[in-house]
């Protein structure tokens, strides 16, 4: 079974019946936690790890990604899809005008479309093969890529708890 080395998450233990419940409780929790966070939720506390911010808008551009290539792989017989380019976004300082307020409210939206999008695919098209290609070009089918959303969602979100969680000093 694969599992996420990082989190433990496990794709196929995420059935197609959980991947909006699951997407809206995960981001329900970023947004909470978004809004409890204070200035502290622009920085990025060590380098090479993103804010919670810039966590935040890659779970909401992964969203809106996910949602599109679903989209193709229900049109297209075994589509690749180009990269999302997820670390240019940050290193190229594309997130920078983001703030908590609005990446809330766009993570939010993109979470509704996804969910929304997800529930209108047949259960017979959920096994159409795709090419995906993180972190290597993999065959997968669009209920993975459905599952990887929600994977997505709770990596993320507990990569932005852990970056806002308290930190004592002695």
């Amino acid at each position: 079974m694969e599992r996420c080395e990082g989190c433990g998450f496990a794709w196929e233990e995420v059935a197609p019946a959980m991947i909006g419940q699951r997407v809206s409780k995960g981001v329900a929790a970023i947004t909470e936690a978004l809004a409890g966070a204070g200035a502290s939720v622009g920085v990025q506390p060590v380098p090479g790890r993103w804010s919670a911010v810039e966590y935040a808008a890659h779970t909401r551009d992964v969203l809106l990604t996910i949602r599109d290539r679903l989209v193709i792989g229900i049109v297209e017989d075994e589509p690749s899809f180009t990269p999302m380019y997820r670390e240019e976004r940050v290193t190229l300082g594309l997130y920078h005008r983001d703030t908590a307020p609005a990446i809330a409210d766009e993570l939010t939206s993109a979470a509704a479309m996804f969910i929304r999008l997800f529930a209108a695919i047949p259960g017979d098209q959920l096994d159409r093969a795709v090419q995906y290609g993180t972190p290597t070009p993999t065959r997968r089918t669009l209920r993975w890529m459905a599952q990887q959303a929600v994977h997505e969602v709770e990596h993320h979100g507990a990569d932005i708890a852990a970056n806002l969680r308290p930190t004592t000093t002695p």
